[in-house]
C-alpha cells in the first residue's frame, strides 16, 4: 500500500470516527447539555492521548521544536476551542442543517490556503472529484428539515447565524491548514493529536473557570454518571482515534483531499439518524449519498 492510499484510507476512517463520536456526544449531550458535553470531549481526550503517548513514547507530553509546536498548539487554540463558539452560535441561530452546509466550505477554503500557501497544486480531475464529493454532502444537508408544530421551518435564514457558521467554515480552515504545517515536521499522528488538543483544551477550560462555570460542569457530570460513561467511549473515537487519523492522513496526501475524504459524517449519519434517532431517510438523501460515494471512488481511484 502507497503512503498516498494509506492516507485516503486515514481520512475515510477519520470520517467514521467522527460519525460515531458525534452521536454518542448527542446521547449524552441530551443528559447534560452540549457545552458540558464539549468540556468533558477535550478534558478526557487529552487524557487518553497523554496515556497512550507514555506508553509508546516513554512521557507523556511530545518533545519537538518549536515551530511544530506553535503550529499544532495554535491549531487546537482556534479549531477545537474558537471554532466552537460560532458553531455552537450557528446551530443556535440558524439549526444544524444550514450550519453543516456553509461548514462545506472549509474544505475548499482549506485546498484554497493550501495552494497559495503550501504550493499544494491539485489536478483538475482531483478538483472535480472534489467537487462531486461535496456536491453530494451539501445535497444531503440541503434537505429542509421537517416543520415545527406551527407549521414554519425549523431552518432559519438568520444572517448573524449564516456569519457565525462562516467564521467557524474559516477557522476550521486555517487550522487545517496550521495542522499540515505542523505534521510537515514529521510528527507522528499521536504526538501531533496531543499537542493540538492540549491547546484546545486548555483555552476551553480557562475560559470555563474564568466564566466561574466549572463547578456547575461537575455538578451536572455528578448527576448524570451514565452520560459521562458515554461521553468516555465517544472519546476514544473521536478526538482520540478520529484526530489521530486526519492528521495522519495530512501527513500523506494534499489537504483538499484529506479535508473532503473527512467532511462525509453528514453522509455516513443518515442509517445512524434512520436506526439510531428514528429519522426518515428520503429519496434526496440517498441521491445525495450516491453521488458523494461516486466522488469518493473517483478520489481513491486517481
Amino acid at each position: 500500500m502507497t503512503p498516498y492510499l494509506f492516507g485516503e484510507l486515514a481520512a475515510l476512517a477519520a470520517s467514521v470516527c467522527f460519525t460515531i463520536g458525534p452521536t454518542l456526544f448527542t446521547l449524552a449531550g441530551r443528559q447534560v447539555g452540549s457545552l458540558t458535553a464539549n468540556r468533558m470531549r477535550l478534558l478526557l481526550g487529552l487524557a487518553y492521548l497523554l496515556g497512550i503517548h507514555w506508553l509508546l513514547f516513554g512521557r507523556p507530553y511530545p518533545s519537538m521544536a518549536w515551530q511544530p509546536l506553535a503550529a499544532m498548539l495554535l491549531s487546537g487554540i482556534i479549531g477545537l476551542a474558537l471554532s466552537d463558539v460560532f458553531l455552537f452560535e450557528a446551530f443556535v441561530l440558524i439549526g444544524p442543517r444550514l450550519t453543516l452546509l456553509v461548514l462545506n466550505l472549509s474544505p475548499v477554503l482549506a485546498t484554497a490556503m493550501a495552494w497559495v500557501g503550501l504550493g499544494e497544486r491539485l489536478r483538475p480531475l482531483q478538483i472535480a472529484a472534489i467537487g462531486v464529493v461535496l456536491g453530494g454532502v451539501s445535497w444531503v444537508v440541503l434537505e429542509r428539515g421537517a416543520p415545527d408544530p406551527n407549521g414554519r421551518s425549523r431552518d432559519q435564514h438568520n444572517p448573524r447565524g449564516l456569519l457565525y457558521a462562516l467564521i467557524a467554515a474559516i477557522v476550521g480552515a486555517v487550522s487545517i491548514l496550521l495542522a499540515k504545517i505542523g505534521m510537515g515536521y514529521g510528527l507522528n499522528p499521536i504526538s501531533g493529536a496531543t499537542v493540538r488538543i492540549s491547546g484546545g483544551m486548555v483555552v476551553l477550560w480557562g475560559w470555563t473557570m474564568l466564566s466561574g462555570r466549572l463547578p456547575s460542569t461537575w455538578a451536572t457530570l455528578k448527576k448524570h454518571p451514565r452520560a459521562l460513561g458515554i461521553i468516555a467511549i465517544a472519546v476514544l473515537i473521536g478526538p482520540v482515534a478520529g484526530i489521530s487519523l486526519s492528521l495522519l492522513a495530512l501527513k500523506n496526501i494534499p489537504v483538499g483531499i484529506a479535508t473532503t475524504l473527512s467532511s462525509l459524517p453528514p453522509v455516513l449519519l443518515l442509517p445512524v439518524a434512520h436506526w439510531v434517532f428514528h429519522e426518515k431517510i428520503t429519496p434526496r438523501a440517498i441521491v445525495g449519498t450516491v453521488v458523494a460515494t461516486g466522488g469518493v471512488i473517483w478520489l481513491l481511484a486517481m
